[in-house]
């Protein structure tokens, strides 16, 4: 049978087993990010501090200075450094946060802050119950040795704005990005809590704190930290990991490409490889058969859980997966995958991280995915010139040389292509190496050309 909509099929099987109530997964879907601009993407590239930073747009400031200041993920020094040192954070847009050595009051909250009103609505409902429980979190890195922290800090005020306690969420000294999470009871009385932002040193230099992808929430249902996905280029492997600090419970996931850009046949499930019946030194649950849920002829989904009892395991921090040892992803140009994983009856978004081909995704008109476009690349339009790629996926197609997603390699894939190759190689590139080829590619490129003229003529001949 196959079944795509994994909460769904999970929701009816926890519930059933008697481990959940029917509705919660649903409720937990409720919880929203209540941050404005949480991934430092809003800035203004007009105002600039130090290193060239560009001003984070949509934080207030306490006064010490005019705003928190952004570095970019990739490139080469000032604004496109990655001053973090860990690489850039697959799910981190183009900047991230930082105090920019701003010093006054830095070991105090409210450098930088939103205030939230949480006084209205369904959360402030919940929270007058004394029921209501936060979720923070965020990916924070230090900067080589300095020993510098991220601070995500929280307030929660009462009418009055008197606190009525704190939350400190930080990661220690660790030069590479760390996702860390914290949850917990709201004191009934708050109606405003205020987020802030902020760096602390421990040994030289400045305070800078580098921190991404907040999150802010209410709910009825904890947060839970967030596993990783890594994909690799190169070879198109899938990795299952845990970075939080912590164990994680997972009881399935579910892996998804609109872009139809995952093969079944190289999936190393934990069903078929890690689950009870597998055992060694690879064996994540030890106590559970999973299943797989995934149709075998669909390139859109991968997807597993522990249906039996619905507990699943505990993936340690550090612990890493192997799903695929290559080819479970189809190398393209679309990076659109989406993992997401049940955690203590919760569904939880994971992260995807892509890695390899030198940092960058691949350019459209790469068609053979070598990291740059080609007559490599031509031999594979021209090669696949009218061939049928009826019932192959998207992500499969695009490899034949289907450009447009019409499951189809025709003139209009060889205009696309044309001008994707002067784009990466300069204006005129793509004459100049049809030239300089031997004749037979010459005869291929006069065919597309005739049948690109031939519905023309003939149009022509009906006006006449």
């Amino acid at each position: 049978m196959k079944v795509t909509d994994l909460r769904r099929k999970l929701i009816a099987t926890l519930a059933a087993g008697g481990l959940l109530a029917p509705g919660v997964l649903e409720a937990a879907n409720l919880n929203t990010n209540l941050l404005i601009n949480a991934g430092f993407e809003n800035v203004d590239l007009g105002t600039t501090g130090g290193y060239n930073g560009p001003l984070i747009l949509d934080w207030t400031t306490n006064g010490i200075g005019a705003g928190p200041f952004a570095y970019a993920h990739a490139g080469g020094g000032g604004q496109g450094s990655d001053f973090a040192n860990g690489g850039p954070l697959g799910n981190g847009g183009k900047y991230y946060f930082t105090t920019n050595n701003v010093t006054p009051d830095v070991n105090a909250p409210g450098m930088f802050y939103q205030d939230i009103d949480v006084s209205g609505g369904a959360s402030g409902s919940l929270i007058q119950t004394g029921n209501a429980i936060y979720g923070v979190s965020a990916s924070i890195s230090s900067y080589a040795t300095q020993g510098d922290l991220g601070h995500v800090h929280l307030d929660f005020l009462n009418a009055a704005m008197t606190s009525l306690g704190t939350v400190d969420l930080t990661t220690n000294n660790v030069s590479a990005w760390t996702t860390n999470a914290k949850g917990g009871l709201i004191p009934a009385a708050t109606r405003t809590v205020r987020v802030s932002l902020y760096g602390t040193t421990t040994v030289t230099g400045g305070p800078d704190g580098y921190i991404d992808n907040v999150q802010f929430l209410v709910s009825n249902e904890p947060l839970q930290p967030a596993l990783s996905l890594t994909i690799d280029r190169d070879n198109g492997s899938m990795v299952l990991s845990n970075a939080t600090g912590g164990p994680v419970n997972i009881s399935g996931y579910q892996i998804t490409s609109a872009f139809e850009g995952l093969a079944p046949a190289n999936w190393l499930s934990i069903a078929d490889n890690y689950d009870q019946g597998n055992p060694g030194a690879n064996q994540i649950d030890a106590a559970h058969q999973w299943s797989e849920l995934t149709d075998p002829t669909s390139r859109a989904d991968l997807s597993e859980a522990d249906l039996a009892s619905g507990a699943g395991t505990s993936l340690p921090h550090s612990k890493a997966v192997n799903l695929s040892s290559s080819g479970a992803w189809i190398r393209n140009p679309n990076e659109d995958v989406v993992f997401k994983y049940v955690s203590n009856g919760q569904v939880v978004s994971g992260i995807v991280s892509y890695v390899d081909n030198g940092g960058v995704g691949f350019a459209q008109g790469d068609l053979n995915t070598d990291g740059a476009i080609n007559a490599a690349d031509w031999t594979v339009l021209k090669t696949n010139l009218h061939t049928s790629l009826t019932g192959k996926s998207l992500a499969e197609a695009y490899r034949f040389g289907d450009l447009n997603q019409d499951k189809a390699n025709n003139h209009a894939d060889f205009v696309a292509f044309k001008s994707a190759f002067d784009a990466a190689n300069g204006v005129g590139a793509f004459a100049a190496m049809v030239a300089s080829v031997p004749e037979p590619s010459s005869f291929a490129l006069s065919a597309v050309i005739v049948a690109a003229a031939a519905p023309v003529a003939r149009r022509r001949r009906l006006q006449t």
